[in-house]
């Protein structure tokens, strides 16, 4: 079941990234980083989709390691995009240089430490869960999900910042939702409910570039 539902979520970001683009300024700028990270979470579905089909084995095994590592130099690059929208909804104190290689140097450290203590020493296994051939870490991290709940947080305080200076909420709420998503994920058998939090996320990150742009 969970394989139609990445089916669904790989179609979806899809077209979300489509809309995005042709829907954005034409000049790139650091929110343009919201694309690079849709292209990330739709290789992620589609090898998720992928698997049961391919079948175990040495292609799949490189997928999936590759899938770690996208995830590792993508997702922090959100902290880039934060960056963006703050800037195109003119917080002041940002016009400071040093804030900018601030977000640089964030950046730089969660990539760092998401492909040292996750992505290098990673050692996979194959596993069904749900209808979904996958490969996992074969070893038990003891350790939270740093980079994530970094991530999360910048993106937390993006969103209240943005709405105490537009009113502008969705930022916000996606954040919320997605946190909630991520404490409830390990109460239910389904893989894909996470994922699904993400695509809600992502949704409300592509509204909130739109709205800053138009303003």
């Amino acid at each position: 079941m969970d394989t139609f539902f990445y089916f669904l979520f790989v179609s979806a970001y899809v077209i979300l990234l489509i809309w995005a683009i042709q829907s954005s300024s034409k000049s790139l700028s650091y929110k343009s980083f919201l694309y690079l990270v849709i292209a990330g979470l739709i290789y992620d579905n589609a090898v998720l989709v992928s698997g049961r089909f391919i079948g175990v084995g040495d292609l799949l095994e490189i997928l999936n390691v590759a899938r770690y590592w996208v995830h590792a130099i993508v997702t922090p690059t959100l902290v880039l995009f934060c960056y963006g929208v703050l800037t195109s909804a003119r917080i002041k104190w940002l016009e400071d240089n040093k804030v900018k290689w601030g977000f640089f140097f964030i950046t730089l450290l969660l990539i760092g430490t998401e492909l040292v203590m996750e992505a290098i020493p990673l050692k996979l296994k194959p596993e069904w869960e749900n209808d979904v051939l996958q490969y996992v870490s074969a070893a038990s991290n003891n350790h939270p999900p740093y980079m994530i709940i970094a991530v999360t947080l910048i993106l937390l305080v993006a969103g209240i910042i943005v709405y105490k200076k537009t009113k502008w909420k969705w930022m916000l709420l996606g954040t919320v939702l997605m946190g909630l998503g991520s404490t409830l994920s390990p109460f239910f058998k389904s893989g894909a409910l996470t994922n699904g939090f993400e695509l809600i996320l992502i949704f409300s990150l592509v509204l909130t570039k739109k709205h800053v742009e138009q303003k």
